[in-house]
């Protein structure tokens, strides 16, 4: 992740269950280059859930941080912007699979 100010975060994703097709489930922080995790910085469950719905799939995506100081802190880094960026893309790029 490159923050709004230029600075650059490496991150670190533990799977802790996985549902092929439906369902995972994680443990996400931030970490050094080589993968140590950075245990200044927040880490975050992620659970996410694959569904059908009609012809298309709706994604759920609920991250959970320890305190809401946490949160604030990944904020602050540009989690909001990051997010939406990484979001956008997915939107354009699924477009391309339809033609």
């Amino acid at each position: 992740m490159i923050c709004p100010d230029g600075q650059a975060y490496w991150g670190y994703t533990e799977y802790l269950t996985i549902t092929p097709i439906d369902h995972y489930t994680a443990l996400d922080g931030f970490s050094d280059e080589t993968g140590a995790i950075n245990q200044a910085l927040p880490r975050a469950n992620w659970d996410v859930t694959f569904k059908d719905v009609s012809e298309k799939t709706s994604v759920e995506t609920i991250i959970a941080y320890q305190s809401s100081e946490d949160l604030d802190t990944v904020i602050q880094m540009g989690m909001k912007e990051g997010m939406t960026s990484t979001l956008e893309r997915l939107d354009e790029f699924l477009l391309t699979l339809n033609k």
